[in-house]
């Protein structure tokens, strides 16, 4: 819940990302290289759109 708060995110938002993110792990996905990294993180943006739930790296980018 305080990561929710500090990122100013839903808390459902937050968990539903670590939802989705663990269990890419499950099924073999990981982001040990940056080629993984990518590839993770756009199957989870592409899931949580699903849901509906916005990018939960858009912040990053626009840090970039």
């Amino acid at each position: 819940m305080r990561r929710a708060r500090s990122a100013t995110k839903p808390f459902l938002h937050h968990l539903s990302h670590l939802a989705v993110h663990g269990f890419l792990h499950l099924i073999g996905y990981d982001h040990e290289t940056d080629d993984e990294a990518e590839k993770m993180e756009a199957l989870e943006v592409e899931i949580l759109a699903q849901l509906g739930i916005p990018d939960p790296y858009a912040e990053r980018e626009r840090m970039d």
